[in-house]
């Protein structure tokens, strides 16, 4: 494998930029685990590079999604955008974009938008201020893909990664780029770490708002307990679920994992390790979720 990209791109906050990586995904592991590589990777059991190419100039890499795209059938022409959340090197969200995509069997085009995570967690106020600071990175990023043949965009956001997310989609509404935001279906926020309050006011900016918009919570997710602990304990995060009603009501799938059995200690990152969520999937039943067309949902 060549070198591991995490010595490439480090936590300062910097212009944007653009890559092109080939992940090795090992056959020999559980579902929803992910072995990071060793120094002396075995490709049989650890995930791994077989291809990096950095610094991509943005027209080059523009063209290369084009010619990507332009070679599927025209219904299959969707892209996939996954946005980390806190506490992820740059490293650690390539390799679970990766995880995602092959064990929920995704076969689009896949983007991964890195923002500058420190990956440390008494980092917790630094990941918050790079969140803001990477907006306009994933506004520019959303209107090549869209201005690619790209019939639509799926946008998976995890954690802190949401606030990225909606604070660009609003910055896309104030721009009027209608065009971008009409072909964003279905966007999911994955434990969004976000105050109610204030996604709300996110939302009612959007204009047009996403098709379809689903928020995957959880009433046991430590990382979001912590998160709202430091902001007194009102339980206003959005991820951690006692909105639901309010969401419903506006027409957003919801989606309760609180219930799993095959949830992880944190609960944070179920929504990529579950393999009850991954036969939902294989099923079609998740897509209907996300789609509304089961109303609120909730897994157990």
């Amino acid at each position: 494998f060549p070198t591991d990209p995490d010595i490439r791109l480090t936590a300062d906050r910097s212009a944007l930029s653009f890559a092109r990586a080939d992940v090795w995904v090992p056959a020999n592991r559980l579902a929803g685990e992910i072995t990071y590589p060793s120094r002396q990777a075995d490709p049989a059991h650890e995930f791994g590079l077989t291809g990096y190419q950095a610094n991509i100039a943005p027209s080059d890499w523009s063209a290369m999604l084009d010619r990507h795209l332009s070679s599927m059938p025209l219904a299959e022409r969707q892209v996939f955008v996954f946005v980390h959340g806190f506490n992820t090197p740059f490293s650690d969200g390539l390799y679970l974009n990766a995880q995602i995509l092959n064990d929920y069997g995704v076969r689009t085009a896949a983007v991964h938008y890195a923002w500058p995570s420190a990956g440390q967690w008494p980092a917790y106020l630094y990941d918050r201020d790079s969140a803001q600071f990477a907006r306009d990175g994933l506004v520019e990023t959303l209107q090549r893909v869209s201005d690619s043949p790209a019939v639509s965009i799926t946008i998976l956001a995890h954690s802190m990664g949401s606030l990225v997310t909606m604070e660009a989609l609003r910055q896309l509404s104030l721009e009027g780029r209608r065009d971008v935001l009409a072909k964003l279906d279905p966007v999911i926020l994955a434990s969004p770490d976000i105050d109610f309050d204030i996604f709300l006011n996110q939302l009612d900016a959007l204009d047009p708002p996403p098709a379809h918009l689903a928020v995957l919570v959880s009433d046991r997710d430590r990382v979001l307990a912590l998160s709202d602990s430091l902001r007194g304990g009102n339980r206003t995060r959005l991820g951690i679920g006692h909105q639901r009603d309010v969401l419903v009501e506006r027409g957003i799938a919801v989606i309760d994992l609180t219930g799993l059995r095959d949830g992880t200690f944190l609960g944070h990152v179920d929504f990529a390790t579950s393999e009850t969520l991954m036969q939902l999937a294989a099923s079609g039943a998740l897509s209907q979720a996300l789609n509304g067309e089961m109303g609120q949902s909730r897994e157990s």
